[in-house]
């Protein structure tokens, strides 16, 4: 009875990908592929800092823990779970192009964009800002089902997954002004600590991307808070495109650069994404400081 169920709700979540892909086309192709990439890595990454160096530090923070946080349960999940793509399936049509690495549930592009638009609905609270966090969370979930590279179930699951993720970040904020309060060495240790001890129960090679970026943006906010204070503050619209270019320019060569100068695989990601964790939130903002941007 229970293998017959299982069987009957594959068919079920088939049949809503088949009859989602029954108005397919080349327009709609490039519309989901360029829809799917708002929930990829790259894009949190774009985002992330324009919060951080522009608008809210602290809102900032604690959208970075909540993606990352979001990220390293994601694959946690996938891993214990098992669930396999729907790549293949009989009537599936998956695009080539179409990011589907690893198992299916949940969808890692649909929990981190739940996660990411979830945690700024919640942290701003703007009428306009909630109608467009529920409209890229559905638009991402559906573009997954489009691709054919996720199960109904899986962005279903994800998005769920990331709200909830999306709710424990805010509850972190809330708990920012009282983690100011430690000393110094007490706060970094932590820093240190939490993503070492997250890496060791889940050595995931994705999560050695993942829990040492965390780790540099800990550091460096609670360096920056103690011996640098900077705050975004409101500027001019050329000085806030100065200020975001600037950091940029050193983000994404640390982000995509170091990829040709350090060694592929553990050790590297580490690396390469401690650094760029750390340039967020502390090399960028002391040279913002220093040039009053």
């Amino acid at each position: 009875i229970l293998k017959c169920k299982e069987v009957y709700a594959v068919e079920i979540q088939m049949e809503i990908i088949k009859f989602i892909q029954s108005i397919h086309n080349p327009v709609l192709d490039s519309f989901f592929l360029a829809l799917t990439s708002m929930g990829s890595e790259a894009f949190f990454f774009i985002v992330i800092p324009a919060i951080y160096w522009g608008k809210d530090k602290k809102a900032g923070l604690g959208l970075s823990v909540s993606v990352l946080l979001s990220m390293y349960i994601n694959v946690l999940l996938k891993e214990i779970i098992r669930i396999k793509r729907p790549t293949g399936y009989p009537g599936i049509r998956t695009l080539p192009r179409a990011t589907a690495v690893g198992y299916s549930f949940p969808s890692g592009h649909a929990q981190s964009t739940a996660s990411l638009w979830g945690y700024l609905m919640g942290y701003f609270g703007r009428p306009w800002l909630y109608w467009t966090s529920m409209a890229a969370i559905l638009l991402v979930s559906l573009s997954r089902l489009y691709l054919g590279v996720h199960w109904p179930a899986d962005v279903a699951g994800g998005a769920a997954i990331g709200l909830v993720v999306a709710y424990a970040g805010l509850a972190f904020t809330e708990r920012v002004n009282h983690l100011r309060l430690h000393n110094y060495p007490a706060k970094i240790a932590a820093s240190v600590l939490i993503p070492t001890v997250l890496l060791i129960l889940f050595p995931h090679h994705d999560n050695f991307k993942y829990m040492p970026m965390l780790a540099g943006i800990l550091i460096g906010f609670f360096t920056d808070e103690d011996f640098i204070g900077y705050q975004p503050k409101p500027n001019t619209f050329n000085k806030n495109i100065l200020k975001y270019s600037i950091g940029i320019a050193i983000f994404l060569p640390l982000y995509f650069g170091l990829r040709a100068v350090l060694p592929y695989g553990d050790i590297g990601y580490a690396v390469r994404y401690f650094l760029s964790g750390l340039w967020l939130t502390l090399g960028a903002p002391w040279i913002f400081k220093k040039c009053n941007l």
